[in-house]
């Protein structure tokens, strides 16, 4: 995340929990404002902890806030991470400079709904890289305002990224399963077709991806 999120100016992490990303920041003088945002008191003194424990704390915003609803912005860099896809989305939707800030976003889950508020925002994909923790894999991207809306299947494709293969195959056997458990059910819907059109576009990846 740190080195999605690059340097320079204010950056905000959002959901902060620990702390950790911030620290770092603050660590390596990355950027000339940082400021760190939990939803509770509790991750938020965690937060503070961190940052007493590694020198920094007076290098370091605590923001105690509901995403970024009353958060001094606007920030150039938005961090948010470990967070499930609807509520990134919401956080995102919710704030008025938002769109012109750079993103750095790590969704646990539905990345399309990620993906269409970002289309939404004007913002394209940038950069992204794939990482293997736990025997998981886990989908980092930034974000930036741009041209030819939001595709993080084509990032991590420019990017030739080298998990990218086996990211893409557990993509296909889950919505082999979705697609089966559907059919078993009855139930050929708008959403049905929906994850239809999605296993095409992920095969056609892996093809692709196959001969590099």
């Amino acid at each position: 995340m740190a080195a999605l999120a690059g340097s320079g100016g204010s950056v905000i992490d959002v959901g902060t929990d620990h702390g950790y990303v911030p620290v770092y920041f603050a660590q390596k003088g990355l950027f000339s404002k940082i400021a760190a945002s939990d939803l509770r008191p509790g991750p938020l003194e965690s937060a503070r902890a961190s940052a007493r424990e590694y020198g920094v704390f007076d290098k370091i915003d605590f923001i105690l806030s509901d995403g970024l609803r009353g958060v001094p912005g606007p920030f150039d860099t938005v961090v948010i991470a470990g967070m499930g896809g609807e509520t990134m989305a919401g956080i995102l939707s919710d704030c008025p400079w938002a769109a012109g800030a750079r993103l750095v976003l790590q969704p646990q889950s539905k990345f399309a709904e990620v993906g269409r508020c970002l289309d939404g925002l004007g913002l394209v994909c940038e950069r992204a890289v794939l990482v293997e923790d736990g025997g998981k894999l886990y989908a980092a991207f930034s974000a930036a305002r741009g041209e030819g809306g939001f595709d993080l299947l084509r990032a991590l494709m420019d990017g030739r990224d080298p998990l990218l293969q086996k990211g893409l195959a557990l993509e296909a056997a889950r919505l082999d399963r979705a697609l089966s458990g559907a059919e078993r059910a009855g139930r050929r819907t708008y959403a049905y077709e929906a994850l239809s059109t999605e296993k095409e576009a992920v095969l056609s990846a892996l093809t692709e991806v196959g001969k590099w």
